[in-house]
């Protein structure tokens, strides 16, 4: 497990479920929404018009909590 993806986690695990959050993913648009925890390495994300986004762990450059 690479650096990068341990910080990632790390951070993740400190959330609570349904904490509005952004993962910037690289190239990829960033996606907005609640939290809803992580499954077979990916976060999963709820966004407001009720899409769920599933973004893989370690691709996720930055966590931003507003």
């Amino acid at each position: 497990m690479s650096c990068s993806v341990f910080a990632t986690l790390h951070t993740l695990s400190r959330i609570s479920l349904g904490t509005v959050i952004t993962v910037h993913a690289g190239t990829t648009p960033n996606h907005t929404g609640k939290f809803l925890g992580i499954e077979h390495g990916n976060v999963i994300l709820a966004g407001n018009n009720g899409t769920i986004f599933f973004v893989a762990i370690e691709r996720i450059a930055v966590v931003h909590i507003p």
